[in-house]
């Protein structure tokens, strides 16, 4: 082989490194917007009862969902834990009503989405901790609203509804929308009233299970590989309203196991209880049982009882 060939290799391989190095600088650069380390409060340590299942490679990560609008205090309205199960390829997905009535350490009880206010992602990390039992190995927060764009550079996203809704604004400046009934592809701002939407007999309980469709539709979306070349856009869009401890390489990690589960068939389960009015307030009174089967099952993923 000539000279002449092997420089164009060495050029051509120059080229590559030049290009990918830049990929992951670029990357690298997104995700540090993305990335927060919020030291942790020694008044929220876990306790004993917080330990990983023996044997089994899982992992718990906190999902909150910020409906937050203008210069509003940023409150807790969706509170869901993701369970990945890398032993036996499965996921759960379980929501916890936001005004649940729980024990917030140092606090009492008092409705869960309180201790976002009193002690920020520290505090109801621990808290979900305290209620489960199980540790929460790492969390993501995002405002919904930013997920108008999100889905809008998707294409939109297919959703299943179920009945006729309409939303009115939030006082965010965003147009009343009203959904008909079927399976159909929602952009950005039918998406978002999708998930506020909870005038009906359900209440919040409707509007959490709404929350885990939208969520489970938009990762089937962004996982098919018609969709890796937007990544880029997704990722530089997310960089305004999602923050996760999770590092980049860890992402990457639990993305490239996420690809390869069947997100559809995922354990969906909505934390059961009833509403209590206690002093005053209104509490949702979670079922214990409901609640002890629920952690066995899908976040301990432990045989179900028949």
């Amino acid at each position: 082989m000539s000279r002449k060939k092997h420089r164009g290799k060495r050029i051509l391989l120059v080229l590559l490194l030049v290009l990918v190095g830049s990929a992951f600088g670029w990357a690298w650069s997104v995700w540090s917007r993305i990335y927060e380390d919020v030291p942790p409060a020694d008044d929220y340590r876990r306790d004993n009862s917080t330990q990983d299942e023996p044997g089994k490679n899982i992992t718990n990560i906190l999902l909150l969902g910020m409906d937050q609008r203008g210069n509003e205090a940023a409150r807790a309205d969706a509170i869901l834990v993701l369970s990945l199960n890398h032993d036996t390829n499965e996921s759960a997905l379980i929501s916890i009503p936001r005004d649940a009535r729980a024990e917030i350490p140092g606090r009492g009880q008092d409705k869960i989405n309180h201790a976002m206010a009193y002690g920020g992602i520290n505090l109801l990390r621990a808290t979900v901790e305290k209620l489960l039992g199980v540790p929460v190995h790492h969390y993501v927060t995002t405002n919904f609203a930013g997920f108008q764009g999100i889905v809008n550079t998707l294409g939109g996203v297919t959703i299943d509804v179920e009945k006729k809704m309409t939303v009115a604004t939030y006082g965010d400046g965003l147009p009343p929308v009203t959904l008909q009934p079927g399976r159909q592809k929602l952009d950005g701002l039918q998406a978002l009233a999708y998930v506020r939407f909870r005038k009906d007999n359900e209440g919040d309980f409707g509007r959490m299970r709404r929350q885990q469709q939208f969520l489970q539709a938009v990762a089937t979306e962004v996982l098919q590989a018609k969709n890796l070349l937007l990544l880029p856009g997704l990722l530089e869009q997310a960089a305004d309203f999602v923050r996760t401890d999770l590092s980049l390489t860890q992402a990457l990690s639990l993305a490239n196991f996420a690809a390869g589960l069947d997100l559809a068939g995922a354990e969906i389960v909505t934390l059961q209880g009833n509403i209590r009015m206690l002093d005053g307030v209104s509490y949702v009174i979670l079922d214990a049982d409901f609640l002890q089967q629920t952690v066995d099952a899908c976040l301990r993923w432990n045989e179900k009882q028949e």
